[in-house]
């Protein structure tokens, strides 16, 4: 019996991106803990000594699946300036729910949702990630000193609406177009936004 060959598969694609998408959806479903790289190779495919060479670590993996697939400031804040001022609420949770329905991204940010909630490392470093890149870009978008706590409440109501909507799947929202949950929460980002604090 031949031994199976080690490292890259023959005609493999692209290795690190397979070893990516089988720890998503393995830590999505099993968790952090148990999520092994034994059996994060054997879903890519790949040997599992390719997963210290691309990331290091288990950690380092997880930091990568956790690592957001789009850049918040081009999602959330370019071109708000063209917004009306009244109606930039309503934009924000088009665009929010606009990323989240890709479908090249929809997988990514389910799994780091499911993910983060399972594990005390991956929570710490979703929030870490969180506070470098989201709530910035939407804290551009107000102009006073409390921008980093209206930032942080809409970014908890976005996360309601959005574990409510994709993750739970309640029949509810899931029902309602994009157009419609736009409508209705975003009086409350945009309140959020400008009332006086």
């Amino acid at each position: 019996m031949k031994a199976r060959p080690r490292g890259r598969r023959p005609g493999s694609g692209d290795s690190r991106a397979d070893i990516l998408t089988a720890a998503r959806v393995l830590f999505a479903e099993l968790g952090y803990e148990r999520a092994s790289l034994r059996a994060i190779g054997r879903r890519a495919g790949v040997d599992p000594s390719l997963i210290f060479h691309y990331f290091e670590s288990k950690e380092g993996l997880l930091r990568e699946v956790l690592t957001w697939p789009v850049d918040p400031t081009d999602v959330l804040a370019n071109g708000m300036a063209e917004v009306p001022p009244d109606e930039v609420g309503e934009e924000l949770v088009r665009r929010v729910l606009s990323v989240w329905e890709d479908p090249r991204v929809h997988p990514v940010l389910l799994s780091m949702f499911r993910t983060a909630v399972s594990h005390e490392l991956a929570t710490s470093m979703l929030r870490q990630t969180l506070q470098r890149t989201v709530i910035p870009a939407i804290s551009s978008l107000v102009d006073d000193d409390t921008a980093d706590e209206r930032a942080a409440l809409i970014g908890a109501q976005m996360a309601g609406i959005l574990v409510a909507r994709y993750v739970i799947e309640l029949p509810a929202l899931t029902r309602m177009s994009k157009a419609d949950v736009a409508t209705a929460v975003g009086p409350a980002v945009q309140h959020y936004l400008t009332a006086p604090r």
